[in-house]
This record gives structure tokens, C-alpha cells and sequence, in this order.
């Protein structure tokens, strides 16, 4: 057997009457003031397109039962309770840092086309005999680069008063923007940049609201 983790709350979220990918009930495990949502499976879930369909519609149905959630990475799982209770008692600090700032947003998503030479992935450049300064240096160099997308910046300057959070990445030519949104602003927020884009003649794709899938990072 193994606890398959959904996400991490804030105690708010209370008894959970959904149910996981395999029909398994969920259970709530609090640690702190951080609230694990995991179910007992008889082992990891595949990674197939039903069962990433239905743990989506899981984590959706979670986030509309409490103002934080921090969606776990897709098959996260753990041997015990025990596991996951140590887990969670190590990293109350960060993760309680990570709760406030997704706490009531959401998270919009954006796609526009972006020429692959203008914008890149965050990654390390593999050398080995970097110092940790010049390590730090060149990630905050590529996280610069990551943000610049030309046609995106009069968009960007039109939501602005809005946006909490951003993270972007680009593949295959389209660049992705994932921007982290007050709940009560996500309709305002896509008239601004809906209308914006239309203006300056930028195609794009705006979908949302969501889990705040890109801003919980791996616990």
C-alpha cells in the first residue's frame, strides 16, 4: 500500500468529501498548521491521460474548499503516515510561506507564439567548476532571459495591477505564461489582457482560473 498525496492546505479545508483517482477516500493529515490531502492506493498512479484527467478534476475540486492549496506534483507519494507526518514537520516554514502566497489566487494561464531564440528555460548551464556565485548569477541571468517575450510586454503592462506571481517557460515555439491572480479579479484580468492583445495585434490563448498548478514547486 502507499498514500498517494494530493495537495497541502491550510486547516480551513475541514472534512473532504471528495474522492481520489481510484475512487479512494481521502483523508486529511495536519501537521503544524499545514493539512496533507492523500488517499491509500495499492500502489503509485500511471501516468495515463484518464488518471491525469481525474486528479485534476481532484485538486479542482480541493481548491474550491479552502483559500490555500498547493497542488502536489502528479504521483506524489509516500510509504506511511509516518512518512508524510515527518515530511511536513521538516518544512513548515517554507510551506507555510508557499500557502500564503497562492492563498485566495488563482492561477491564469497565457500562451502566445515566441521566436525560441528570445526566450528560454530556466536551467543550469552543466559547468562544473562554477563558484555557487557564478551558479546564482547565471540562474538569475536565464530567469531575466525567461521573461523576455517583446510582444508580450505591452500584455504584461495591462495586467500588471493584478498579477501576484509569475513564472514562464516556452516550448516548441510558444511561450507560456503563467501568471497568479486574486480570485475575485480573474474576470477583469482576462478583459485587460484579451483587450490589449487584440490591440496590439498579439494572438494568444488565455485559459484559467486554476490550481495554482506552476507556483507550488516540489515539497
Amino acid at each position: 500500500m502507499t498514500l498517494c498525496v494530493y495537495a497541502l492546505s491550510s486547516p480551513e479545508i475541514g472534512r473532504v468529501a471528495v474522492t481520489g483517482i481510484a475512487g479512494e477516500r481521502l483523508r486529511t493529515v495536519a501537521v503544524g498548521s499545514i493539512v496533507a490531502i492523500a488517499g491509500e492506493m495499492t500502489r503509485p498512479p500511471r501516468p495515463t491521460e484518464d488518471n491525469l484527467r481525474k486528479y485534476d478534476r481532484v485538486v479542482q475540486g480541493l481548491s474550491r474548499r479552502t483559500p490555500a492549496l498547493l497542488p502536489a506534483r502528479y504521483g506524489t507519494h509516500v510509504r506511511d503516515l509516518y512518512e508524510l507526518a515527518l515530511i511536513l514537520a521538516s518544512r513548515q516554514m517554507p510551506l507555510r510561506r508557499r500557502l500564503k502566497t497562492v492563498r485566495n489566487r488563482v492561477q491564469m494561464t497565457v500562451r502566445v507564439p515566441a521566436n525560441s531564440n528570445v526566450i528560454r528555460l530556466v536551467r543550469s548551464t552543466g559547468k562544473t567548476n562554477e563558484s555557487g556565485a557564478e551558479y546564482l548569477r547565471s540562474r538569475a541571468r536565464d530567469a531575466a532571459s525567461a521573461r523576455d517575450i517583446p510582444q508580450f510586454e505591452p500584455l504584461r503592462a495591462a495586467v500588471r495591477r493584478w498579477v501576484r506571481g509569475e513564472r514562464v517557460e516556452q516550448q516548441g515555439g510558444i511561450a507560456t505564461v503563467y501568471h497568479l491572480v486574486p480570485r475575485g479579479s480573474v474576470d477583469a484580468y482576462r478583459r485587460a489582457i484579451e483587450k490589449k492583445a487584440a490591440d496590439a495585434g498579439v494572438r494568444l490563448m488565455v485559459s484559467g482560473p486554476w490550481p495554482t498548478y506552476a507556483f507550488a514547486d516540489s515539497w
